[in-house]
């Protein structure tokens, strides 16, 4: 699969088998979200805040090898046969775990 990364974001996505995938914030964005939470005076007892944080939508990836398949919005797999299907769901909720690879 070949990797496009937006310039202003530095979130990559891309069509792999079939599949559209997103890099993802799992583990590598831990320290970023203790970090953030403190800084923004929010509040790890709302799980809220730390979702709002770790979730990539596409705007605040990590920089950190951690990839997913992406949800259709209809608790499917985001099909694709090009990287260029992937652009308009690359901010979807991930299907599967945020993996490191």
């Amino acid at each position: 699969a070949v990797v496009v990364s937006t310039q202003s974001t530095g979130c990559s996505y891309g069509c792999h088998k079939r599949i559209c995938w997103s890099q993802c914030n799992g583990a590598c964005a831990v320290k970023t979200v203790m970090e953030r939470l403190i800084q923004e005076g929010g509040s790890i007892e709302d799980f809220n805040d730390f979702w709002r944080i770790v979730t990539n939508n596409g705007a605040n990836c990590e920089k950190c090898g951690e990839w997913c398949y992406l949800d259709d919005g209809a608790k499917g797999y985001q099909a694709c046969s090009e990287n260029s299907e992937c652009e308009g769901v690359r901010g979807n909720k991930c299907l599967s775990h945020c993996a490191l690879f």
